[in-house]
């Protein structure tokens, strides 16, 4: 029997019904696996979440540019569907990128609803047909830490690939939103989630569940895109007989964490997938976890095929700051000292920037890229461990900010969110930079208590009593020392990185982070954020040169599209946001797609 009793259907926009009438869309070519290597020469398109398989978010388009970005203005905005609550979670956050392909958009929105959007004509956005499964959303609200989250979809020959929530694979006719198979994949007992973004790699899926504050064994899976079945599964977390299962004590594997909730990246010259990792699990607690815990706070790189660990590299061993490094990657081809590398470059969430050659894994660079950071005084040159890291202590002080059973609080820096977070970062191909939203700042933290709830080790999960897996929290405001100056609230930043050295180049200090940016051939980097502000920045001094609020939380990243020769910008609402901006306070969520074009005319597509 099914598992989802929802059907995909047709449907026109209150705009297409007053026109006379709109022909059905002419049956879309295949996303082939070639289109994909070579999805950076298809200009106009966004054929996955972070448009290459290099993770750029960098689109070659240019006609909205620092010459002509004055006059962007809102084309349209098409509603997905009105959110509905479900457990403690009132609405959803709608954190994935739309997909373009030759004038549709394909999005998932709140609660893992994926519709296709008409927008050839520019001036409005038609539905074709919305998918809506039916999901427990109480079992989300209940299993999913930190809300009910998508991060976007795959596109595979006729095929929309998708995930839900809790925990299933399924696939979509691209033209008639019909379901073509679907299948559970997480296991529920250990509230496994989805969140991610699958990345389709020729006939495969890679994807791999959220879930490590609640001591999930974290894996990476590729599914065949045929029917759902697994090709192979690989464990960030290695069992008995496994390289890094000694740096865990006794059964601490079973439930070590190591989730995956952000889309990785894919070299086809190496064969490798490049993820990044979640926290060892308990959460904050290192002394329940002794050792360096792998392959969490991780980049695995494994082999496409196979799923085989080909290299790895650990940025914060026994981690006890809950610095996860699941962010995206972004493969370069760079100049340092004097000689071609190629590298992956990623912005850590322990608040330093990382060079890596991405066919060994061996450390190139690194450097701090948040203005405040206290747990290390920097990275060894030759490994790029952390020098505060002591390689013959099985549970690691940092500095002495990491926090203690029977301690106090303790001052880190930066704070639990870190600097850069799950929002992806942008590569321009112009400037040759490295544009990361991140947080600045500093938090007070304590380890509770009580010991990690004993109804969860060993792999049994219980999800009435999961939140107690974490071991600590912020710590009460009656136990927490002063910050330090400068620390005193989070703020956010925009910072562009050269990503040949990890050099800062440029920061902007603001009050509410991106989340998620996109870097054009305009010489532009947009970013939106959760006070509904749609943004375009100078790449070069990151001076605001355009901006509008839609009147609704963004936590959609923008992308960027094109119909015709004429271009468009894209971006995600829904999820109801907060701030210390009143206006943010008083948004309605809103399920909703809005897109920016310059005035002129239309594409000609319209009339199709």
């Amino acid at each position: 029997m099914s598992l989802y009793k929802a059907s995909a259907v047709l449907a026109l926009s209150v705009v297409a019904l007053s026109a006379a009438a709109v022909a059905i869309p002419a049956v879309a070519a295949d996303v082939t696996a070639d289109r994909l290597l070579k999805a950076n020469s298809e200009t106009g398109n966004w054929l996955m979440v972070h448009r290459t398989y290099d993770s750029h978010r960098y689109s070659p388009l240019d006609e909205i540019n620092k010459d002509t970005v004055k006059d962007l203005q809102l084309s349209f905005m098409t509603t997905l569907g009105i959110p509905s609550g479900g457990g403690r979670y009132a609405t959803a956050q709608n954190e994935g990128t739309p997909l373009a392909e030759d004038g549709y958009l394909y999005i998932q929105s709140g609660w893992s609803v994926v519709t296709k959007v008409d927008v050839r004509d520019g001036h409005w956005g038609k539905i074709v047909w919305r998918y809506e499964p039916d999901m427990d959303r109480t079992y989300i609200s209940d299993a999913a830490c930190c809300g009910a989250e998508n991060r976007g979809i795959g596109l595979w020959k006729d095929q929309v690939i998708g995930l839900t929530m809790d925990g299933r694979a399924f696939s979509l006719n691209k033209d008639t939103g019909e379901l073509t198979w679907e299948r559970q994949i997480t296991d529920r007992s250990r509230a496994e989630t989805f969140t991610v973004a699958p990345l389709i790699v020729g006939d495969t899926a890679i994807i791999g569940p959220a879930g490590g504050e609640y001591g999930i064994r974290g894996w990476i899976e590729a599914i065949n895109l045929t029917d759902g079945s697994t090709k192979w599964r690989t464990y960030t977390i290695p069992g008995p007989g496994e390289p890094g299962n000694e740096t865990w004590e006794g059964k601490d594997w079973e439930t070590g964490g190591g989730s995956i909730w952000q889309t990785g990246s894919y070299d086809p010259e190496t064969k490798l997938i490049y993820y990044g990792t979640g926290n060892p699990a308990p959460q904050f607690d290192a002394e329940y976890r002794p050792g360096d815990n792998l392959y969490t706070d991780s980049l695995v790189a494994l082999d496409a095929d196979t799923g085989k660990l080909t290299w790895h590299f650990q940025f914060t061993p026994n981690d006890p700051f809950d610095y996860d490094e699941v962010g995206d990657n972004q493969l370069v081809d760079v100049t340092v000292n004097g000689e071609t590398r190629k590298l992956l470059v990623r912005a850590a969430r322990n608040g330093n920037v990382y060079g890596l050659d991405r066919g060994s894994g061996e450390f190139v660079f690194g450097q701090k890229y948040v203005e405040m950071l206290n747990w290390t005084d920097g990275l060894d040159p030759k490994t790029g461990l952390p020098t505060s890291y002591d390689p013959k202590s099985q549970v690691q002080t940092y500095n002495g900010v990491a926090a203690r059973r029977g301690g106090g609080a303790e001052v880190m820096c930066p704070g639990l969110v870190g600097g850069k977070n799950w929002q992806p970062a942008a590569f321009s191909e112009i400037s040759k930079l490295l544009y990361v939203s991140s947080t600045e700042g500093c938090q007070n933290t304590m380890v509770a208590e009580e010991a990690p709830n004993p109804t969860i080790t060993g792999g049994t999960f219980n999800v009435a009593t999961a939140a107690g897996w974490r071991g600590r929290g912020v710590a009460p405001v009656d136990k927490q020392p002063p910050l330090p100056e400068g620390a005193k609230e989070l703020k956010s930043s925009l910072v562009a990185i050269d990503a040949a050295t990890g050099a800062t180049v440029k920061k902007l200090l603001m009050e509410v982070k991106p989340n998620g940016l996109l870097a054009t051939a305009g010489n532009l980097v947009f970013g939106s954020d959760k006070a509904g502000f749609l943004t375009a920045y100078d790449p070069t001094s990151l001076d605001v040169v355009w901006q509008q609020n839609v009147g609704t939380a963004l936590y959609g990243p923008p992308m960027t599209y094109a119909v015709n020769g004429k271009q468009f910008v894209a971006v995600l609402a829904g999820g109801a946001g907060s701030g210390s901006d009143p206006a943010v306070q008083n948004f309605q969520p809103t399920d909703a797609v809005f897109v920016f074009s310059l005035p002129g005319s239309v594409p000609s597509a319209a009339t199709k």
